[in-house]
C-alpha cells in the first residue's frame, strides 16, 4: 500500500525519494541502500500515524521538516541563501530534542538538517543519534567531517549526510574558498572508509550547470561512494543574492533533460529541485504537505527561501506551530504554485507572501 502511493503524484518528494531508495535496494541497484533497512518498518509505522492524525483534520501532520541548528558556518559562500539570518538565541540541543520528539508522534519521519553549518554544535550528531524512528538528510560543507564524525555516522545508521559541491575543483573553490574541494573530498573518504550512507549536494548555476549534469562529475561521485545526489537550482534569496547566476529558461529544460538521462544509465538516486518538487499542477508538494523550516532561534518559516514566521517551537511547541494561520493560508494560496523562472514559487510571488504576512501577524525572521 505504501509503496502504491509513492508511485503517484499524491506522494511529496521526500516520500518518493524514500520510497525509490527502497524499489533500487530490493532489485540490488544500489547495494549501499542496504544501510536503510532498519528505517523501512520506521517509514510505515510514521505513514500510517500521519494517515490517522490527517483524517482528524485539525492537524496536516507532514513527512518531513527542515530544521537549522545553526545559522553560523565557517565558510562564506557566494550567494548564500542563510547569510541574512541572525546568529544568536540557539535552540538548546534539549529543545532540539523535545521538538524532535513531538516530530516523531505526529508521524514525521525524515529531517532536513540544513543552516548553516550543522556540524558547528557540538553534540548535534548525538541528538540525531538518539531519534532512531528519524532519518536525518543532513546537508554540510563537508570541511569539518572527520574521521571520527564519520564513524558516529555509519553506527547511527539514521544519519545521511549530504556534502555540499559546486562541480569541479575550481567552480567549488571560486564559490566556496580556497582549499575547500579538498576538504570536501577528504570528508566523502572518510565517510566510505566508515561505511557510512551519503551523497552529494550542488547548487546549479549558469556557471556550473553543464558540468553538473555531465557524465564525467557524476562518474567521479559514484566513484568517490556517493549513492545520491541532489540538485538545487540556485534561488537568489538575500542582500547578497546574485540574479546573474539563475538559469535561464532554456539551460533549465536543457539540464533537466540530463539529469533524467543520468538517472537512467547510473545506478545512483539523482534528486533535481524544484522540478522533482512540484505536482503536475505546477503547486509545491513540499508546502501543501506540510513541509517547513524552524530556523535555528525556533521560528516556524514555510520553507528555508521564506524568511516569515508567526510563531515560535519555544512559545508553544511544534503542533502547535504547524496549526498556525500564516502557514494554513500560505497553503491555501496561489503563491504555492504560481512558479516561473525562479526555483521556488514562494519566492517568486513574494509579494503574495508578504500580503498573507501582514494579514497574519507574520513577522520576517532575517535582519535584513
Amino acid at each position: 500500500m505504501i509503496l502504491d502511493k509513492a508511485k503517484g503524484h499524491s506522494a511529496t518528494t521526500f516520500e518518493s525519494i524514500f520510497f525509490k531508495a527502497i524499489r533500487f535496494q530490493r532489485r540490488g541497484g544500489l547495494k549501499k541502500l542496504w544501510k536503510l533497512q532498519a528505517m523501512f518498518r520506521h517509514a510505515g509505522q510514521s505513514w500510517l500515524t500521519r494517515k490517522r492524525i490527517n483524517r482528524r483534520g485539525n492537524l496536516l501532520a507532514p513527512i518531513a521538516i527542515a530544521l537549522s541548528p545553526t545559522m553560523r558556518c565557517n565558510l562564506s559562500c557566494v550567494g548564500c541563501y542563510a547569510l541574512d539570518y541572525p546568529r544568536d538565541e540557539e535552540l538548546s540541543l534539549e529543545t532540539i530534542d523535545e521538538m524532535l520528539t513531538a516530530a516523531e508522534k505526529m508521524g514525521v519521519f525524515l529531517s532536513v538538517i540544513t543552516g548553516g553549518e550543522p556540524l558547528l554544535r557540538e553534540g548535534i550528531l548525538e541528538v540525531f543519534q538518539r531519534r532512531r524512528k528519524l532519518l536525518f538528510l543532513m546537508f554540510t560543507n563537508g570541511t569539518l567531517l572527520d574521521d571520527k564524525a564519520a564513524i558516529m555516522i555509519a553506527r547511527a545508521g539514521n544519519i545521511i549526510p549530504m556534502i555540499s559541491i559546486e562541480g569541479s575543483q575550481e567552480q567549488t573553490d571560486i564559490r566556496r574558498g580556497d582549499g575547500t574541494y579538498n576538504k570536501i573530498i577528504n570528508a566523502m573518504k572518510c565517510l566510505e572508509k566508515a561505511g557510512a550512507l551519503f551523497g552529494f549536494s550542488a547548487m546549479v548555476t549558469r556557471e556550473n550547470f553543464q558540468t553538473l549534469s555531465g557524465d564525467q562529475f557524476v562518474q567521479e561521485m559514484l566513484d568517490r561512494g556517493c549513492a545520491l545526489g541532489f540538485y538545487t537550482e540556485y534561488i537568489p534569496v538575500g542582500s547578497t543574492a546574485r540574479w546573474e547566476l539563475v538559469l535561464e529558461d532554456e539551460e533549465q529544460k536543457r539540464f533537466r533533460k540530463r539529469i533524467q538521462e543520468q538517472r537512467k544509465h547510473n545506478p545512483i538516486i539523482l534528486v533535481h529541485l524544484p522540478d522533482d518538487e512540484y505536482g503536475p499542477d505546477n503547486r509545491c508538494l513540499a508546502v501543501i504537505g506540510g513541509y517547513v523550516h524552524v530556523n535555528s532561534q525556533g521560528f516556524v518559516e514555510p520553507c528555508p527561501f521564506t524568511h516569515f514566521a508567526s510563531d515560535n517551537i519555544h512559545d508553544k511547541g511544534l503542533e502547535a506551530a504547524l496549526k498556525s494561520l500564516f502557514l494554513a493560508q500560505i497553503r491555501a494560496s496561489d503563491a504555492v504554485c504560481r512558479r516561473g523562472r525562479l526555483g521556488c514559487a514562494l519566492f517568486e510571488n513574494r509579494e503574495m507572501v508578504q500580503k498573507i504576512a501582514d494579514n497574519t501577524g507574520a513577522k520576517p525572521t532575517d535582519i535584513v
